[in-house]
C-alpha cells in the first residue's frame, strides 16, 4: 500500500497463518494463472510495438530490480518507463502478496486474496513489461513498527530476497520505501531489509538453504561490481533525478504514466479505480542514491559493451563484436519499422551468429569464475536476440487442450497449430510436446490444415510441497507446453508456448492452463455452522456435492467422519458415467449436551479398487471451488464443516436489515444463529418501510461503496428515532468524516498536531488496534450493550484474530458514550472502537471493531457481543419492562 493508502488504509490484516494455510495458498495458485479475466494491457501483444521494444532491449543490458512490500505499492510510471522507455530488463520484488488487505469486489479473504492479488499484480506487471517476484514474507496486517514486522517474518525473508538478487544480479536496485521512517511497518521493514539483501547477496559466506540444481546460478552478486541502491522519492517536491514519465511513448502514443496507470487499475480488488485520478499517482517520481553520490541516469541504460559488462570492473569500452551486435539490431529495428521483416529477421540472425562466435566451454565446477560470468552474459543477450526474432518471424504456437482438468492416469489431447510470416523462409520443424518426466504421448496426428494432434497420458501428479526455487515466483512454470524449433538462414532458436484450455461463454473467453485434479471432489454445505451449547442438540443435514473430474464411469461411496460421540448416517453410493456431479444428504446428531469448543466434520468419497477398469482403493477428501471473485481460480481446502458451539442467547424472532458492500460475511454468519437477516437493495433503502426490523446493519465501507447510501441517510436516522437499532460497522475517513452521517457530530481522523511555522505537517495515524489480544477495558461495565441479552466479559475477547478494530472514532459529541477502551503496546488508549447514542426512541451505535473477521472464524465473543448491538432498543424495551431476555 501506498503512503496515501497509509492514511486511507487500504487494509485489514492476517495474523495467523497456519503452515497449512500457506501450503492451500500455493496449491491453489499453481492450479490456475488464467489470463481471461485481465484484459490485455498495451505493451503484450506481438504487434510492431511490442517487436520494435524486444529489438531495443536486446541492445541495454541494464538489470533494474524494484523492491516493494505489498501489490499496488509499486510505481507503475517507474516500472513502465525503466523497461519500455528505456528498454532496462525490470523486475518487480513484492515481499508479500498481500493477503492482509480487504477485498473490494467479494467475500475472499486471507489466503484466497492473496491468490487474487497476485493474479491482479501479474496482470499489472505484463503492461509495465517488467517480471515478477515474491517473497514467503506474510501479509499479517497493519502493522505499526518495523521491529514487529521483521520479528513475525523472521529470517526467511531476507533469505528469499538474496536468492532473488542472486538470481536476477541486477546492476541497479529501487528501494521503493527506503528513507520511509513513519506509517505502515511493512513498509518501513521493506525499505530497512533492501540494503541489507544487497549487502547480504555479494557475502560469499552467506548461504542460501534449500538451494537445489533447478535453481541455476546463485553464486555471490555485487561482489565484485557493487549493486547501486536507489530511493524512490513521490514526495510532492521529490528530490534527486526526476524521471520523465510524462513523455509521451513514440511507440504507443500515450505517456510512461498514463500507460502505467492503465496497467495499475489491474488493482480491482483494493479499488484502485477510484484512485486514478489521485494527486498522489500524478506527482514527480524521483530516484536517488542511497550512498549520497549523484545519480549519472546513464546508468539507468547502459547500451552493449564489454562481452561481459558484469564481470569488466575497469574497462567498459565496447567490443568490436559488440559493436557489429548492436548495429545488427540497429538494421533490424529500421527494417522492423518499414514493415521489412525479412530484413529485419536476416540482421537479427547476423546478430545472434556474432554472439556464438564467442567460444565458451560448457559451465562445470572446474571453469573459473570468469568464464562463467561471460556465458552467463551471452546467453541472455542471446536469449534477447532469439525473443526479438520469434516475434520478427512471427513464430506463434497455439496449443490448445481439450480440457483443461486432467486427472491421473486418463488421457487428453492437444492440438498445436504453429504460424508464422510468409515472407520468412527457413525450417520450421514439427512441434513437440513437453511434458512432466512420467507422462507421455501416445498418439499423434496431422491434418491437411498443418495441426498437429497429441493424445497425453497423464501420470501422476508432479505437484508437490513449493520449493524456494518456485515459492519466489507469482505461479509454477506450466504443467504442459508445446515448443517448436526454427532456423533461418541456419541460425536455430526455439519458440514455446503453454497448453491451454479456450473456455468460451457468450460473453468472454478465457484461457485456462492444463492442471492436475483429483478424480472426485467434494463440496460440503453448510461449510460452518453454530452449536449453541444452553440448547439441546438437534440432529441437521449435511449436503454433499461429489463432482467427478474422471472422465471414465466410477463409483464412490461419499460419506462423512465426525468426531467421537457423534454420529452419522452410512456413506452413500453414487455413480458416474463420466465427468458430472452427484448429491448426497447425511444426516448428523450431535451429543444432546455438546460441550464448549471447535469440531471437524469431514467429508470423503471413497472409491472401491476395481481390476477390471484398473481403479485403485482411494479416499479422496478435498473441494476444489472456483473463487467468486475470479472464477478461472480454483481455491483447494479440505472438505469439512466446522461446527462452533458455545454459550449465546439470542432474542426470539429477531429480524435484520443488511446493507452490504464487500459481499462480507456477516450476513452470513448471523443466519447460522437462525436469526432472520435481509439484505437492503437501493429500493429497499428508497422505498421500504424499515419499521419490522429491529436492527439494520451497515456493512464495512458502505457509505464508500454504495453511492445511494447517503441519499437513504435520513431514512434510516428516521428509522432509529421512531425505536429501531442501527449498527454502523467502520467506515473509511474520507468517506465519512465530511459528511455527517451520524446523528451527531463525529470523526474518525485524528486532530492535526501543533506544526510549527515552516514545518512539514505530520501524517496522522489512523485509528487502529493492530494487537489482536490487546486488553480491553470496560468503560461501562454494567451497560445493556455488554449485558443483555449476553453478559460481556474478558473471556469474550480471547481468541480474536488478526486484530482488535480499524478506523475508531477520535472525536465525538459528548451525547454518546463510549463502552470500550484498548490500546495497542506505548500507545494512548482508544475509547472510540464502541460508541452508542440514544437517538429518539431508539439506539444509533458505530464500531470499528473487527466482527467482519471474528464472525467467520467463529469467535464466541465476537457473536456474543454482535448479538447485543442487534438488540440494543430491545434491551431498552426490557429495561422498561422488566421483562426477562428470550433465548
Amino acid at each position: 500500500m501506498h503512503d496515501w493508502e497509509s492514511r486511507r488504509n487500504l487494509g485489514g490484516e492476517l495474523k495467523r497463518f497456519t503452515v497449512a494455510a500457506n501450503l492451500i495458498l500455493f496449491l491453489s495458485i499453481w492450479a490456475a494463472t488464467a489470463k481471461g479475466q485481465f484484459p490485455p494491457a498495451p505493451g503484450t501483444g506481438p504487434g510492431l510495438p511490442e517487436t520494435i521494444e524486444a529489438i531495443e532491449s536486446a541492445r541495454i543490458t541494464t538489470r533494474i530490480l524494484f523492491v516493494t512490500a505489498h501489490p499496488d505499492d509499486e510505481s507503475a510510471a517507474t516500472l513502465t518507463y525503466l523497461a519500455r522507455g528505456l528498454h532496462a530488463d525490470v523486475a518487480l520484488l513484492t515481499l508479500t502478496r498481500g493477503e492482509g488487505g480487504q477485498n473490494d469486489l467479494g467475500p475472499e479473504q486471507a489466503p484466497q486474496l492473496g491468490l487474487i492479488r497476485t493474479q491482479e499484480l501479474l496482470a499489472a506487471t505484463r503492461g509495465y513489461g517488467v517480471r515478477l517476484y515474491f517473497t514467503r514474507a506474510k501479509d499479517f496486517g497493519y502493522s505499526k513498527t518495523p521491529e514487529e514486522t521483521e520479528r513475525i517474518w523472521g529470517d526467511q525473508v531476507l533469505e528469499d530476497m538474496v536468492r532473488v538478487i542472486r538470481g536476477f544480479r541486477p546492476n541497479l536496485v529501487i528501494n521503493g520505501w527506503g528513507g520511509v521512517h513513519a506509517g505502515h511497518g511493512h513498509h518501513q521493514a521493506s525499505g530497512l531489509l533492501t540494503p541489507k539483501a544487497v549487502q547480504l547477496a555479494a557475502d560469499s559466506s552467506f548461504k542460501l538453504r534449500g538451494s537445489s540444481a533447478e535453481e541455476g546460478d546463485l553464486t555471490p552478486w555485487g561482489d565484485r561490481k557493487p549493486v547501486v541502491v536507489l530511493d524512490l522519492d513521490r514526495s510532492e517536491a521529490p528530490k534527486g533525478y526526476l524521471l520523465p514519465v510524462d513523455d509521451i511513448s513514440p511507440l504507443y502514443g500515450k505517456s510512461w504514466r498514463e500507460m502505467g496507470l492503465d496497467a495499475f487499475a489491474n488493482h480491482r480488488s483494493q479499488g484502485i479505480t477510484g484512485f486514478l485520478s489521485s494527486p498522489f499517482l500524478r506527482r514527480g517520481v524521483a530516484l536517488q542514491r542511497e550512498d549520497g553520490k549523484e545519480l549519472d541516469p546513464a546508468l539507468l541504460a547502459q547500451p552493449l559493451g564489454p562481452l561481459d559488462e558484469d564481470f569488466e570492473a575497469g574497462n567498459l569500452g565496447v567490443d568490436p563484436l559488440m559493436r557489429t551486435v548492436d548495429a545488427a539490431l540497429v538494421a533490424a529495428r529500421d527494417a522492423a519499422l518499414r514493415l521489412d521483416w525479412k530484413a529485419a529477421a536476416s540482421s537479427l540472425v547476423a546478430a545472434g551468429r556474432k554472439i556464438n562466435e564467442v567460444p565458451v566451454p560448457s559451465i562445470s565446477h572446474q571453469v573459473p569464475a570468469p568464464v562463467v560470468s561471460l556465458a552467463r552474459s551471452l546467453k541472455r543477450k542471446r536469449e534477447k536476440i532469439e525473443a526479438a526474432l520469434t516475434l520478427v518471424a512471427g513464430l506463434r504456437l497455439d496449443a490448445l487442450a481439450d480440457r483443461s482438468e486432467i486427472v491421473s492416469g486418463e488421457t487428453f489431447t492437444v492440438r498445436v497449430d504453429s504460424h508464422h510470416r510468409g515472407e520468412i523462409a527457413g525450417d520450421f520443424k514439427k512441434p513437440v510436446v513437453l511434458l512432466p518426466s512420467d507422462w507421455n504421448v501416445t498418439k499423434e496426428e496431422a491434418d491437411s490444415s498443418g495441426s498437429v494432434r497429441f493424445t497425453v497420458s497423464a501420470g501422476q501428479n508432479p505437484q508437490r510441497t513449493p520449493t524456494s526455487a518456485i515459492a519466489i515466483l507469482p505461479g509454477p512454470p506450466p504443467l504442459v507446453a508445446v515448443s517448436q524449433e526454427a532456423a533461418i538462414d541456419g541460425y536455430s532458436f526455439t519458440a514455446t508456448s503453454p497448453v491451454v484450455q479456450l473456455r468460451a461463454t457468450s460473453t468472454r473467453a478465457d484461457q485456462i492452463p492444463v492442471r492436475i485434479v483429483p478424480a472426485y471432489t467434494l463440496a460440503v454445505e453448510p461449510k460452518q455452522a453454530i452449536e449453541i451449547t444452553a440448547r439441546q442438540s438437534k440432529p441437521f443435514d449435511v449436503l454433499l456435492r461429489v463432482h467427478s473430474y474422471a472422465t471414465q464411469p466410477g463409483e464412490v461411496r461419499a460419506g462423512l467422519t465426525v468426531p467421537r460421540g457423534w454420529k452419522t448416517d452410512a456413506a452413500v453410493p453414487l455413480k458416474f458415467e463420466g465427468a458430472g456431479d452427484r448429491y448426497a444428504r447425511l444426516k448428523v446428531t450431535p451429543p444432546l449436551k455438546l460441550g464448549k469448543g471447535n469440531f471437524k466434520i469431514s467429508a470423503y468419497a471413497e472409491r472401491v479398487a476395481d481390476r477390471t477398469r484398473g481403479d485403485k482403493a482411494e479416499k479422496f477428501t478435498t473441494s476444489l471451488e472456483p473463487l467468486a471473485t475470479l472464477p478461472t481460480q480454483l481455491w483447494s481446502e479440505p472438505a469439512q464443516c466446522a461446527i462452533h458451539a458455545f454459550d449465546v442467547l439470542v432474542p426470539a424472532n429477531l429480524r435484520v436489515g443488511y446493507i452490504t458492500a464487500e459481499s462480507e460475511p456477516v450476513p452470513e454468519a448471523l443466519q447460522r444463529l437462525g436469526i432472520r437477516v435481509e439484505m437492503l437493495d437501493a429500493v429497499a433503502l428508497a422505498f421500504r418501510d424499515l419499521s419490522p426490523f429491529n436492527a439494520i446493519v451497515v456493512g464495512v465501507r458502505a457509505y464508500e461503496l454504495r453511492p445511494e447510501l447517503s441519499g437513504a441517510n435520513q431514512r434510516l436516522l428516521d428509522y432509529v428515532s421512531k425505536g429501531g437499532t442501527l449498527v454502523v460497522q467502520y467506515q473509511r475517513e474520507f468517506a465519512w468524516d465530511k459528511f455527517h452521517y451520524a446523528p451527531y457530530p463525529a470523526l474518525i481522523s485524528p486532530p492535526l498536531p501543533p506544526v510549527k511555522e515552516g514545518s512539514p505537517q505530520v501524517v496522522r495515524p489512523l485509528p487502529r488496534i493492530t494487537d489482536e489480544n490487546s486488553p480491553v477495558k470496560f468503560l461501562i461495565p454494567s451497560d445493556p450493550l455488554l449485558s443483555y441479552p449476553n453478559k460481556i466479559t474478558q473471556d469474550d475477547f480471547k481468541g480474536w484474530v488478526q486484530e482488535r478494530g480499524l478506523y475508531f472514532w477520535t472525536e465525538f459529541d459528548p451525547k454518546y458514550t463510549p463502552l470500550l477502551a484498548m490500546d495497542d503496546p506505548g500507545e494512548p488508549d482508544l475509547n472510540g472502537g464502541l460508541v452508542y447514542s440514544h437517538y429518539g426512541k431508539g439506539t444509533y451505535v458505530y464500531t470499528g471493531l473487527a466482527f467482519f473477521r471474528q464472525l467467520p472464524e467463529g469467535v464466541p465473543g465476537a457473536y456474543r457481543l454482535f448479538v447485543n448491538l442487534l438488540s440494543a432498543s430491545r434491551s431498552r424495551g426490557t429495561r422498561s419492562t422488566g421483562r426477562k431476555p428470550q433465548a
